[in-house]
């Protein structure tokens, strides 16, 4: 594969516009986009994992979300003569979901690793795949996408692979 890269970026667009031209660029330069709308939106699992091979270690990442089930007091008030509202705690709980992100690091052997880093992204709006594979070929794709009111936003597409360092 010959090496290549393209850089987009678009403002006050809607995504399905900035989505559309990103896969016609993409299109003119022979190249595959491969973000699929829906997921871009709503990944099936927003998370994020990632690893370097340091010195033969293996130095991993890993962030996601999960929802937790959470316990608290009720809260209850009363009005007083004068108007007022005290508010106060009852002895009976609630139960409440709460979604959190959450990150681990850690450390293991890297001799049987695939390559040399990668990374894999799917939040919403925000995906990236990056290969760094052991023989110095790479390829790597970003897609970012922020709203700035209801229906407009800006966005960034990356996309970039590299032959091997060996030929």
């Amino acid at each position: 594969m010959a090496n290549y890269s393209i850089e987009i970026q678009r403002n006050n667009v809607t995504l399905a516009q900035f989505l559309r031209y990103v896969r016609q660029q993409c299109e003119k330069k022979g190249i595959y986009m491969e973000i699929d709308r829906e997921e871009f939106e709503n990944p099936y699992h927003p998370e994020s994992s990632s690893y370097t091979i340091i010195d033969g270690q293996k130095k991993c990442h890993f962030a996601g979300y999960r929802t937790v089930i959470n316990h608290r007091r009720k809260i209850a008030s009363y009005q007083t003569s004068q108007g007022f509202t005290i508010y106060y705690y009852t002895d009976e709980l609630e139960t409440y979901e709460e979604t959190q992100l959450y990150h681990n690091d850690w450390t293991e052997d890297g001799t049987d690793a695939p390559c040399r880093a990668e990374t894999c992204r799917t939040f919403a709006y925000d995906f990236q795949t990056y290969i760094l594979n052991h023989d110095g070929s790479m390829y790597n794709e970003i897609c970012e996408f922020t709203f700035d009111d209801e229906k407009t936003g800006h966005g960034y597409y990356y996309q970039a692979n590299r032959d091997s360092e060996n030929e």
